[in-house]
């Protein structure tokens, strides 16, 4: 009986389901760089996003992340850059009121999904970084993500056109930088 005992306690987290988190803007930060001039790197974050995790550490496979910002949430720390940028001449706010990521693989290094700037959808792959889970009493089980990787504007639709009159202003590759904090309360 014991050694039954014993079996079904180490088996306990083999069965253990996926744990859904809620991604938490105040623990999540959704960055992009770009190149301006071949010598500024200027830097934007979206303020307004939702999303879930769901996450088994024993199980990556089975884990799943969506997440979907508010284009019109971007912040560059200059509004005139904020309305250029959110306007119609690249991410086109009006148009294309969100960025969204819907993932549809997960390893231990690395996710796979669909992402869409733009109203364009690619599929992206990208290595991912575990910063681990931990229960706080009374907040609840918390998870940490961090992945940076670049996709290219123009496979986006993210033309510039007025600004591509002038060349090299800005460089097609943007660097995303992703910090998930995500929460099992709502």
């Amino acid at each position: 009986m014991r050694r039954a005992a014993l079996l079904f306690l180490f088996a306990l987290p083999l069965c253990a389901e996926p744990t859904r988190y809620y991604v938490k803007p105040v623990y999540t930060s959704l960055r992009f760089s770009i190149v301006k001039w071949g010598v500024l790197k200027e830097e934007g974050i979206f303020r307004d996003f939702n999303g879930t995790l769901v996450y088994d550490p024993a199980h990556p496979e089975a884990s799943r992340i969506d997440v979907v910002a508010k284009a019109a949430s971007l912040d560059t720390k200059n509004d005139a850059r904020d309305q250029t940028v959110t306007g119609e001449d690249f991410l086109d706010a009006a148009r294309y009121p969100t960025l969204e990521f819907h993932s549809t693989a997960v390893d231990h290094n690395f996710v796979a999904g669909n992402l869409t700037i733009h109203g364009t959808t690619r599929r992206v792959r990208f290595p991912v970084t575990s910063l681990g889970t931990h229960e706080i009493p009374s907040v609840g089980r918390m998870a940490g993500f961090e992945t940076t990787f670049t996709i290219n504007r123009r496979d986006y639709g993210v033309l510039g056109s007025r600004w591509g009159a002038v060349p090299g202003v800005l460089s097609d590759a943007v660097e995303l930088h992703i910090t998930i904090g995500g929460i099992t309360r709502p």
